[in-house]
């Protein structure tokens, strides 16, 4: 087995795997919700929040966590959320 398997699990117990996909089992519901969401905004929330959870998983760092947390309350702000629709506006504009 080379290094590359062995780096991704494939050298894992069976129990080893199943512990791992439990703990990192919310992602997929974040992930549902990234696919699911309706609109710029609310993707943009749901790819933040799923990001403030896989940076809530490390400990070497606050500031990853931090940073997330003020850009999820900002989207969820009104003044966010026009600042955001603008952003996507402009975006779309440019591409026209």
């Amino acid at each position: 087995m080379d290094n590359t398997e062995e780096q991704f699990g494939a050298g894992m117990s069976l129990f080893a795997k199943l512990q791992l996909l439990s703990e990192w089992s919310p992602l997929l519901s974040r992930a549902e919700a990234i696919m699911s969401a309706q609109t710029p905004q609310e993707k943009a929330i749901a790819v933040v929040s799923a990001a403030r959870w896989a940076a809530g998983k490390t400990t070497s760092t606050q500031i990853d966590d931090e940073a997330l947390e003020h850009i999820e309350a900002v989207l969820r702000s009104p003044e966010g959320a026009a600042a955001y629709a603008w952003l996507v506006a402009k975006i779309k504009g440019a591409g026209a």
